[in-house]
């Protein structure tokens, strides 16, 4: 989908009868609904199932060293992500450059050795939190607001690659005609969840079909975003090599 932030905005106007078809709305009306639809879209960035894609992002671990902020401007340079979804060391990457400035190469043709990440509760029982190692086991990240603050443990001995499969909040429009791009069925929950959103603030009801088109659209896409639940088991429970899909019921065999 590529339209604009003004495109939007009529037709979720036009939905709830805030303008009629050809009407042009006001600059004043323009600045309140693009504040709602930024709204809009920063609530929807909370929601797991509205990520429509988890990326995996590559930093550089230094030896001696447990804490990295992880956000704009920080040891890590990204935009603040909403969760990390999955960690993992990348052995044998190769690393070169300086701090700020690292270059790591050969990042698919290594061995992932997964992160734990701990809770609060976790974090705060390990007893003795500056302990080395050449590899980092588990990984805690305080959540902090603007830069997340990540500890990994033990701490490593040597350069390690540290990939984080980050679930970043969906792109933030704030000016009328800028350009808007998502997946497919987007562009529709967007104008219908827009228009419920607006009606309020121009003293409009929301007619029935157009709430049950918001929400119908939004469970659309939160159903394509959603991701197969397994379950592991004992061999003892099921057959060898295979995992437990909870939702189906049924094995699902892994591939040797």
């Amino acid at each position: 989908m590529t339209t604009t932030v003004r495109e939007i905005i009529q037709s979720a106007m036009r939905k709830v009868s805030i303008i009629q078809p050809g009407e042009v709305p006001t600059d004043s009306d323009f600045d309140i609904s693009v504040e709602s639809m930024s709204g809009l879209i920063d609530s929807w960035s909370n929601d797991r199932l509205m990520i429509y894609t988890i990326n995996p992002y590559y930093f550089v671990a230094e030896p001696s060293k447990q804490e990295y902020t992880l956000g704009p401007g920080g040891d890590w340079d990204i935009e603040r992500p909403m969760q990390i979804q999955e960690a993992y060391v990348n052995y044998n990457s190769q690393i070169t450059g300086s701090p700020g400035n690292w270059v790591i190469t050969n990042v698919s043709n290594t061995a992932a050795l997964p992160i734990a990440q701990a809770n609060d509760s976790q974090w705060a029982s390990i007893p003795i939190k500056r302990l080395n190692a050449v590899f980092p086991t588990i990984l805690f990240d305080n959540g902090n607001y603007p830069l997340r603050t990540i500890y990994l443990y033990p701490i490593p001995t040597q350069y390690q690659v540290i990939v984080l499969w980050l679930w970043q909040p969906l792109d933030y429009y704030d000016t009328i005609d800028q350009p808007i791009a998502f997946p497919p069925g987007y562009e529709r929950a967007l104008i219908y969840n827009l228009a419920v959103e607006l009606a309020p603030e121009f003293g409009k009801l929301v007619p029935e079909d157009v709430l049950a088109t918001a929400i119908n659209s939004k469970m659309t896409l939160a159903a394509v975003n959603s991701s197969p639940q397994t379950m592991s088991h004992d061999r003892s429970l099921g057959q060898s090599g295979s995992v437990w899909n909870w939702i189906y019921g049924d094995t699902i065999p892994i591939p040797h």
